[in-house]
């Protein structure tokens, strides 16, 4: 799991948003399951290049998502269930599609030239 990170963009949005949103992903996409030890704040702060307090900060912000838990003496660990994948599911594709619908649009694509082109990826991927 943490070779699946990428390093933060400093000259995007907050670093700890940027670990936020890579961690919700990687759970959406599979790559990071529930039961799965999270490594230390500050083993994964070395492997981004980050402060370890980034990591923690964000951390506590997964930890009240509900998306990582922290027993008394022991490694975080990720858990996630069916209700937690739709919601992040409903948050983090809500984004994308309103970020393809813009571009479309931009680029003078109709609603059904941009749904012919989703079809059209969506069959390549079931092949």
């Amino acid at each position: 799991m943490i070779h699946d990170f990428a390093k933060p963009d400093p000259k995007g949005e907050p670093i700890y948003l940027q670990i936020i949103h890579q961690f919700k992903l990687l759970v959406l996409q599979g790559r990071i399951v529930s039961g799965e030890d999270i490594p230390s704040r500050r083993i994964l702060a070395a492997q981004l290049g980050v402060n370890p307090n980034t990591v923690q900060k964000a951390f506590v912000e997964l930890e009240k998502y509900g998306l990582i838990t922290t027993p008394p003496n022991a490694k975080s660990i990720v858990q996630v269930n069916d209700a937690m994948l739709a919601r992040l599911c409903e948050e983090i594709l809500e984004g994308q599609v309103l970020e393809l619908v813009t571009a479309a649009v931009g680029a003078g694509l109709c609603r059904e030239e941009l749904i012919a082109m989703v079809s059209a990826e969506w069959e390549r991927r079931e092949a």
